[in-house]
């Protein structure tokens, strides 16, 4: 038996306060990644886009996790 009360109804501004800084996260990682990649780039510089894009996905969405539970944006 489904009770109506227990479902939580969908709060549009919180997802959207969660999810537009994650989608920037990823469009801007994306755009290091494909840096990375241009020809004609010197090795040195190629392999530090690559930490970079890396290292913004892997400490930037926790990061940005943790901070919108410690302002209890959802």
């Amino acid at each position: 038996m489904i009770r109506r009360g227990s479902v939580p109804e969908l709060d549009v501004r919180a997802a959207l306060l969660l999810g537009v800084p994650l989608l920037l996260l990823g469009v801007a990682s994306g755009a290091l990644r494909v840096l990375a990649q241009q020809p004609g780039i010197a090795p040195a510089r190629r392999r530090a886009l690559q930490a970079v894009w890396v290292l913004l996905l892997l400490v930037g969405v926790p990061l940005w996790l943790v901070l919108a539970s410690a302002l209890r944006l959802w």
